[in-house]
């Protein structure tokens, strides 16, 4: 029985380009994030007695929460981006 080989489609100049803007965007975004500084001063204040109300606490406890949830599905997203790309490459 024959079979077709299916051809990868071509990627055009623009998509290109427009994959390569993105994937900037990312890295300044990343490079924009808080650094040890930030969370070291944090820190320090959530430390102190008093810093906040019994809402502001829950409040504050829910954000962190839902920083973390993103943090772990970015990095799962880029496993597997980065998984998707490794199997194409092995055509």
């Amino acid at each position: 029985m024959a079979s077709l080989a299916k051809s990868k489609p071509e990627t055009s100049t623009d998509q290109v380009q427009r994959f390569e803007r993105r994937i900037r965007e990312v890295k300044d975004a990343v490079a924009n994030l808080p650094g040890d500084e930030y969370h070291v001063e944090l820190l320090k204040i959530v430390r102190r007695v008093g810093w906040t109300t019994l809402a502001e606490g829950i409040f504050f406890d829910a954000l962190v929460e839902s920083i973390l949830a993103h943090t772990r599905d970015l990095h799962q997203l880029h496993q597997r981006l980065k998984a998707a790309f490794e199997s194409v490459q092995g055509d």
